[in-house]
């Protein structure tokens, strides 16, 4: 399906910024959003819409052209519904398709005060000690300086204007597996010649910005996004982003473990598992526990028969799958924080955000999955706060005209997409330039006056 094209661009309008649109490709749903994101870092939304995502499975392109042809129909929706031109989309990228670590960058302070050039070449520096992240496999897509130290001062959040003789930055890094970051600008130039990526954000990274509190992010949290394919998982402590990674495995995984456990198909089992579904039989009342309902499902070769399910046995089928995931990942967090410090404490406990995330009941199963290691001596080098919340985006207010409904707009799955937009903005690795001339002073009236053009051009295009 081609997109039509209409003429002209959208663009903000008192508050002088342009609007930004975002495109979360999952495996289940895609989901596009326009917004203004303002300095103070609210999302001032313009429209909103979803539509079933296909050609994608685990988080991988399965068929490009079915996936180009759902991404088409649904920005042409959205393009008709709201009035808005899409150009460029900011996309997210699944944590399985990620590879982050930290690294240390040094320079020397040429001018005996720290400028933005001499904090710009400790990141580059940074940049260039990358031992985990193989760069013809890998693009950067984010490196995100932690905190700066000089000679005299620890944990410096902004280093320039100090006095010092040399700067040294702690940066995470995340890579791109660069045959996914081209099938996605691949499917995405597909659907129209006019579209193009813009910028490609780690999934982890939007959820984070969308939910947590700085308050959060100081005494350590942990972000989980479970979509429908993928589980992206995020570590901060003292505000750091300290771990980030992913795993083929989410939501689709209990609707898998329902299907083998009923011999049904998976549409089947995912509209049993929305319907129906408990995390855990103990979360249910002794009547529902005891419930049976009939579902009419697929018997193969045009036929349907007379399914009976009893809502406790379908519960303890999905509290099992659930607990397969929880407990990899909390192995995995616990594996990838021992590779980089002696011992971390996670005050503020785990934020669910994602379609998965809306199962209810999944926030006590992982409180009570986080007390079988709490204990154990083997991972006492993260300290966990029991508790668990469900991540809502934040900071986000609709305009009069997009006809949106709050709660619409303010699920938990609605986090990568929303956060998407203020990522790109305030997050994206562009903003730590490693380009040295751009930070030289202009030389007289005419340098002043090519400067501004040069910041013309790259504002508006």
């Amino acid at each position: 399906m081609a997109i039509k094209k209409k003429k002209g661009g959208a663009v903000a309008g008192s508050d002088n910024e342009k609007l930004s649109v975002a495109l979360d490709i999952g495996s289940s749903t895609l989901r596009i959003i326009a917004g203004h994101v303002t300095e103070d870092l609210q999302i001032k939304v313009k429209g909103y819409l979803e539509y079933p995502s296909s050609g994608v499975s685990k988080g991988s392109i399965s068929d490009i052209n079915k996936l180009a042809s759902s991404i088409a129909y649904l920005i042409q929706e959205f393009q008709t519904k709201f009035g808005i031109t899409v150009n460029h989309v900011i996309t997210g990228v699944p944590g399985v398709y990620i590879c982050a670590e930290n690294q240390t960058g040094t320079a020397t302070v040429q001018n005996g005060t720290v400028s933005i050039a001499d904090r710009n070449r400790a990141i580059k520096n940074a940049l260039a000690g990358i031992t985990k992240i193989n760069t013809s496999e890998y693009s950067i897509i984010h490196s995100t300086p932690q905190s700066y130290m000089t000679e005299l001062s620890r944990n410096i959040s902004n280093p320039v204007g100090q006095y010092a003789r040399r700067i040294e930055v702690i940066t995470h890094i995340i890579g791109c597996k660069n045959f996914y970051k081209l099938n996605i600008e691949h499917a995405i130039n597909k659907t129209s010649t006019d579209i193009s990526a813009s910028a490609m954000i780690y999934d982890g990274n939007a959820a984070a910005s969308s939910v947590l509190t700085e308050a959060e992010k100081e005494i350590g949290v942990i972000t989980v996004d479970i979509g429908s394919g993928t589980t992206s998982a995020t570590v901060f402590e003292g505000k750091k982003q300290l771990v980030s990674f992913g795993v083929d495995d989410g939501g689709d995984y209990i609707t898998v473990q329902i299907a083998k456990a009923y011999s049904i198909s998976m549409s089947d089992a995912e509209l049993l598992k929305v319907r129906c579904g408990y995390a855990s039989r103990y979360l249910m009342s002794e009547e529902d526990a005891t419930f049976n309902t009939t579902m009419r499902v697929d018997a193969g070769s045009d036929k349907e028969f007379e399914l009976e399910i009893n809502y406790g046995e379908l519960a303890d089928v999905i509290n099992r799958a659930l607990n397969s995931i929880f407990d990899y990942l909390i192995v995995k967090i616990y594996s990838e924080v021992s590779q980089i410090t002696e011992h971390i404490s996670i005050g503020g406990g785990f934020v669910l955000t994602g379609g998965g995330s809306k199962l209810y009941g999944i926030d006590k199963v992982l409180q009570n999955a986080l007390a079988k290691y709490r204990d154990n001596p083997s991972y006492s080098m993260v300290s966990i706060n029991d508790k668990v919340r469900l991540g809502h985006p934040k900071g986000i207010s609709l305009s009069e005209d997009c006809g949106i409904s709050n709660q619409k707009i303010y699920d938990s799955d609605k986090a990568v997409v929303t956060g998407l937009l203020r990522s790109a903005r305030f997050e994206d690795r562009k903003q730590y330039t490693i380009d040295d001339s751009e930070n030289e002073a202009p030389k007289g009236r005419f340098g002043s006056i090519m400067k501004g053009v040069k910041n013309w051009f790259k504002n508006e295009f």
